[in-house]
Parts: C-alpha cells; sequence; structure tokens
C-alpha cells in the first residue's frame, strides 16, 4: 500500500504543475473583441419622432433601418418620422466598413490549450490507476487525444467588425458623426455576420437615446 501510494502522489504533483499551464492557455486563446467607440448619449421628450438618414458600404439600408427602428421604438417609446423636420431627432448612420477583424479559430495556442487538457486529464486518470508510470503513459494518451479533438474541430471561424459613423441632431442631419466598432464573434463567413453587426450596432444606437417625460419618470430617470 506504500509503494502504490507514492508513485500516485508523483501524478498529483505532475498535474497541480499542469493546471496553471492549462489556464493560461485557455485565456491566451480567447480573442479580444474589436468593439469600440462611445456615442455622446441623448435625451429628448418622450413624444420626439425620428427619422433615419441610412447609408454606407456592404449593407442593405433599408434592413439596417428596420433593425433600428425596432430597437429605438422598443426601448425608447419614439415614434418613426416620414422625414425630417424642425422637432424631429435626425439619426444619421453611416456603414463605413465592414471586415474581418481576426480569426476565432482553433488556432495554434487552442490546440496547445486541447493538448494540454488532454495531458492534464490523463495524467490524473493514468496516475490513479497506475502510479507514475500510469500517469506518463496517461499524460501520452491525453496529448494524442488532445491533438486529435483539435483536427476535428479545425472548422475556420472569424469574428467580422463594422465600424460606423454615428450622429444624432434635432430638426437637422448632424455635422458630425462620432465612430463605432461593433463585432460578431464565431461566425463563418460574411453574410452570417452581417445580421448580428446590425443588431449589435442598432443596439449601440438605442441605448444612446433616452426620453424625459412621463415615461422616463416611471423608471425613476
Amino acid at each position: 500500500m506504500r509503494h502504490a501510494f507514492i508513485p500516485q502522489c508523483g501524478g498529483i504533483r505532475l498535474l497541480a504543475a499542469l493546471l496553471p499551464l492549462c489556464i493560461c492557455l485557455w485565456l491566451t486563446g480567447c480573442g479580444a473583441r474589436p468593439d469600440s467607440g462611445t456615442l455622446t448619449p441623448t435625451r429628448v421628450d418622450e413624444n420626439t419622432a425620428f427619422y433615419l438618414d441610412i447609408s454606407g458600404k456592404g449593407v442593405n439600408a433599408d434592413d439596417l433601418k428596420y433593425t433600428i427602428m425596432g430597437y429605438i421604438q422598443s426601448d425608447a417609446g419614439l415614434s418613426m418620422a416620414d422625414a425630417p423636420g424642425p422637432d424631429v431627432l435626425v439619426i444619421r448612420v453611416d456603414v463605413r466598413e465592414i471586415f474581418a477583424a481576426g480569426s476565432s479559430s482553433l488556432d495554434a495556442r487552442e490546440t496547445l490549450g486541447t493538448t494540454a487538457t488532454g495531458v492534464m486529464l490523463g495524467t490524473l486518470v493514468g496516475g490513479l490507476a497506475g502510479g507514475r508510470s500510469g500517469a506518463l503513459i496517461g499524460a501520452g494518451v491525453g496529448a494524442a487525444t488532445g491533438v486529435g479533438v483539435s483536427a476535428l474541430d479545425s472548422r475556420t471561424k472569424t469574428t467580422w467588425a463594422m465600424r460606423a459613423g454615428v450622429g444624432m441632431a434635432r430638426g437637422k442631419t448632424p455635422d458630425t458623426l462620432e465612430e463605432l466598432v461593433v463585432s460578431a464573434d464565431g461566425v463563418s463567413s460574411r453574410e452570417e455576420a452581417l445580421p448580428v453587426l446590425q443588431d449589435n450596432l442598432a443596439q449601440r444606437i438605442s441605448k444612446s437615446i433616452t426620453t424625459s417625460g412621463a415615461k422616463a419618470e416611471a423608471h425613476g430617470e
């Protein structure tokens, strides 16, 4: 019993040494989303109507218009105007670029992370079953398993981003546009990313608008 316990402890010590490595690889394998930019908050009366002026590259203006309109009507409770006017909030959106911001596929770091996970689990199982020799064998099997899993999950996924200028002004087209970048993670194509990008942009715009009056007071604003 004494001789069986000591090798197992060696396997557990190896497991403890590998655990921080696995955590580190998991963390470094995570890609950072390129979202950036802020919009100046805009406060309007609850009876204010808004008008959307949409233009840009690579998007269907009508699709983006209806997406933004839906969020503003739902979140701020504003109505859509047919044309600009003296009391209308004009929201100008100019989509400047849609681009691939980086790969979120199983890259080299993620492959190492999967392999390290396999080593860790293999070491644990092998160490408990067969002491130090079992731990070493388990580590080898775990590494091979990790590489195999990486090979199976080799589908390319890309982080897509949309860069757009957005501005708001009462009764006129805004003179200045503030730049926003929104992203869509883990999609396989630009076409798949586009609805997500439009949705994220619409949410950013809607969240920058607050209303004053009865509705706002009811929510404690």
